[in-house]
């Protein structure tokens, strides 16, 4: 207990003093304890974690492949003695789980609790490509067949087989786990063939051939539902993709791009653009056409002009119903805009010197953005696709490739000779 020194009682050489209020006295040194405590608490706490924080780094080639999912970091590495094999990391860690010979591959895709890695042909057989699957928890070989793995649906992934000739010829659908064939279709030599994807799921594929004929399977049994002739020849490319329900097929010609749009179930023509367009996609429930001119909203189905913004020339579609627009295909050299699918307005304030941007968590992209000197590094920053809100997360080490890959909460970028994994709050 603190005594408190009163002086002699009987001394009286001195005026009497105010009374003491030992209460007042005893509160005021509990404050004076109180914040001497929390500020040695505070003093003691360390700070908290960086919102990007590197994790783990591993070599990487130029010929590497790499994927990666909710938990592991898949990587299809050659060594100098020519063999090749799909090493699984653990996302957090970088612990090897496990390792599978698969040869040279140029595809890894992730599908649920399988991993479907495509190489080239086997040195002796069938021509095109092969797809292996792969148990994603062992690495344990499930199946491999001739084709390149494509769109898939719950259970099931649709293969191509590729002829000598480096066309499509024959489509399959088989079992995702068990490779167990559902239905196989010979068709005429494609140049070009597309899914038709509606309310997320595959409904339906269209093939075109060099000539221009054209065929629309089912996707679930790979009955002809339809056949007609598109106009495809005489152009230096032409190409083809899915915007919901409809087709859409760009042709180029000279220094001219025109789209045609088709309604997909039975190829009938929808609406042509016939303007000078730098191209043409998909953006939420409308198609965009791009260029010098600006980019434009249409109705799907009509083309009819839903937004225009004259201000601006290229877009990207990030989904959850936004768009990144920018006046220049380098967007480290060019304003970003977020804005609104439906409607064109912006939302948020503008994006500069963005160099890349990659998925994050739900409704969100993860920005890269270099510092330049003199700390020449990185930024890192989340995007709220719902408001537009910026939030800056940290810096890396400088990204001389701006290739990252972006999984909830981390980061994969390669730089260099070497493939980084960061976390991302």
């Amino acid at each position: 207990m603190t005594l408190i020194d009163l002086g002699d009682a009987e001394t009286a050489a001195e005026p009497a003093a105010a009374p003491i209020n030992l209460p007042r006295l005893r509160r005021l040194a509990l404050a004076v304890l109180t914040a001497l405590g929390l500020a040695a608490m505070t003093a003691s706490t360390p700070p908290a974690p960086p919102l990007v924080r590197p994790l783990w780094t591993t070599a990487l080639q130029p010929s590497d492949t790499v994927a990666a999912d909710s938990r592991t970091v898949y990587l299809n590495r050659s060594s100098p003695s020519g063999r090749a094999e799909v090493i699984a990391y653990d996302l957090r860690t970088g612990r090897p789980r496990w390792s599978t010979p698969t040869g040279d591959a140029y595809g890894i895709r992730p599908v649920g609790d399988v991993v479907l890695v495509t190489t080239g042909p086997p040195p002796t057989g069938s021509p095109g490509p092969r797809t292996i699957a792969l148990d994603a928890g062992t690495g344990r070989r499930l199946w491999q067949s001739t084709g390149a793995s494509s769109s898939s649906a719950g259970d099931q992934v649709l293969l191509a087989e590729i002829g000598r000739a480096g066309a499509t010829t024959a489509l399959r659908l088989v079992g995702l786990r068990d490779g167990r064939q559902l239905w196989r279709r010979s068709i005429t030599p494609t140049e070009e063939w597309t899914t038709i994807i509606e309310a997320g799921r595959p409904t339906a594929v269209v093939t075109v051939t060099g000539a221009g004929d054209a065929t629309v399977y089912n996707y679930d049994d790979g009955a002809v539902r339809h056949r007609s002739r598109i106009p495809w020849t005489g152009v230096y490319s032409a190409t083809l993709f899915s915007a919901g329900a409809q087709l859409v097929v760009i042709r180029t010609a000279s220094a001219q791009t025109a789209a045609t749009i088709y309604r997909a179930a039975d190829l009938q023509p929808l609406w042509r653009s016939d303007e000078l367009i730098g191209y043409v996609t998909g953006c939420g429930p409308l198609i965009c056409t791009a260029g010098v001119r600006g980019v434009t909203g249409r109705d799907p189905v009509t083309g009819d002009q839903t937004w225009r913004r004259d201000d601006l020339n290229f877009v990207w579609d990030p989904g959850a119903g936004r768009l990144l627009l920018s006046a220049s295909a380098n967007l480290a050299s060019a304003t970003t805009v977020l804005v609104d699918a439906a409607t064109g307005r912006t939302i948020g304030r503008p994006l500069g010197g963005q160099e890349a941007f990659v998925a994050g968590p739900a409704n969100s992209l993860i920005l890269l953005r270099a510092t330049g000197v003199p700390d020449d590094r990185t930024a890192v920053t989340r995007l709220d696709l719902t408001d537009g809100r910026q939030t800056a997360l940290g810096k890396l080490d400088r990204l001389t490739e701006q290739k990252c890959q972006g999984v909830p909460g981390y980061l994969l970028c390669p730089s260099g000779d070497t493939l980084t994994v960061a976390a991302v709050s």
